[in-house]
């Protein structure tokens, strides 16, 4: 997902060109039921030391946010390597990495292989520090205030990448989570106005979802007890 100064922002289709590591083309999606009934998904998260556990909180809680209105939340895993990481069915880098098919570079991004998702989403903190100091008005005067900025914006750019996977689909739509532009604005902003998902797409997640519960586990990926950042 992109996004641009006070502009409305685009986001490229991009094919890997990485050779599938299994012969099923994706990792099998455990998921399980929190007290209050809300399925969440398990998601490994590496980032180097300077990337804070509380703006990799700050992330996978706006996702979450966004998601938990459709019943699914996600349960973000801090882990050491990416090779850890490479151990889970979902993963997510953070870094300072920029978008090398995009000159103004990406918020976030989502390779896809013969038209279907990969299981790794890569999301840049250099690319959101950008944003933050091109959007005039922001209240970012101190660490915490851009940390918040920073976590809103990644946020919903993984809310938006997760969509993709959980659809199985680089499609976009005209409104909502899934549309294809929106400003700086809408990245930064209070109110998550604008970032909802329509029930076709919900009931599209949750038939994914199902069916991938129904599946076996390959083995040393059942990640499904894991328990979430510290709140």
């Amino acid at each position: 997902m992109l996004a641009r100064p006070n502009t409305l922002a685009s986001e490229p289709s991009r094919d890997s060109t990485r050779a599938p590591m299994l012969a099923l083309w994706f990792a099998l999606l455990p998921i399980f039921v929190r007290g209050d009934g809300v399925e969440a998904v398990p998601i490994a998260v590496f980032a180097p030391r300077g990337v804070t556990d509380s703006l990799v909180h700050r992330i996978c809680a706006e996702a979450s946010g966004i998601w938990e209105s459709a019943g699914i939340a996600f349960a973000c895993h801090r882990v050491g390597s990416v090779a850890e990481a490479g151990d889970w069915p979902l993963d997510i880098t953070i870094d300072d990495h920029r978008a090398s098919v995009e000159p103004e570079g990406a918020l976030g991004w989502i390779t896809f292989t013969a038209n279907r998702p990969d299981r790794s989403i890569h999301l840049s903190r250099a690319r959101a520090d950008d944003l933050v100091r091109a959007t005039p008005g922001l209240k970012d005067k101190t660490i915490t205030s851009h940390e918040i900025l920073l976590g809103r914006a990644l946020g919903r750019a993984l809310a938006h990448e997760l969509g993709h996977y959980l659809l199985q689909s680089r499609a976009h739509t005209s409104r909502g989570l899934m549309r294809r532009l929106w400003s700086s604005e809408d990245s930064f902003a209070v109110s998550r106005s604008g970032f909802e998902l329509t029930a076709e797409q919900r009931a599209a997640v949750f038939g994914y979802l199902a069916w991938n519960e129904r599946q076996p586990a390959p083995h040393g990926r059942n990640h499904s007890n894991v328990s979430g950042l510290d709140d």
